[in-house]
């Protein structure tokens, strides 16, 4: 089931009835006011207004979490030590990727024992 609540984004846009009011101040929902139009609004006006969230009514802007060039450059270290050559879109990178921050012991010793990939058998 797609959550209908939340839009993730690159960035927060400021919200359009702080900016009418001549003020910047960061957007945290795509909104419908009630008897209104669609906006961009901060959570005192998203309150304000009473606003609420799902199908119509509106969504809460999250920012997107790109992944830390540190925990890319470490993934991408182990990877090559195992010497598979997986490609950079392959599902084992990605997957060491998230497990590098996850357990880098564990896949340290995996990787020593010559069981790091999850296509162990192949």
């Amino acid at each position: 089931m797609t959550d209908v609540k939340t839009a993730i984004v690159d960035q927060l846009p400021d919200c359009d009835i702080c900016k009418m009011e001549g003020k910047t101040e960061p957007a945290e929902y795509d909104a419908k006011i009630p008897g209104g139009s669609w906006t961009n609004l901060c959570q005192q006006d998203f309150d304000k207004y009473g606003c609420s969230l799902g199908t119509g009514r509106g969504q809460k802007l999250v920012l997107e979490c790109p992944e830390p060039q540190s925990r890319k450059d470490k993934a991408d270290s182990l990877c090559e030590r195992c010497g598979k050559g997986c490609p950079d879109d392959g599902w084992n990178k990605e997957t060491t990727r998230y497990r590098v921050l996850d357990d880098l012991i564990m896949i340290e010793a995996m990787l020593g024992m010559g069981i790091y990939c999850e296509e162990v058998g192949e």
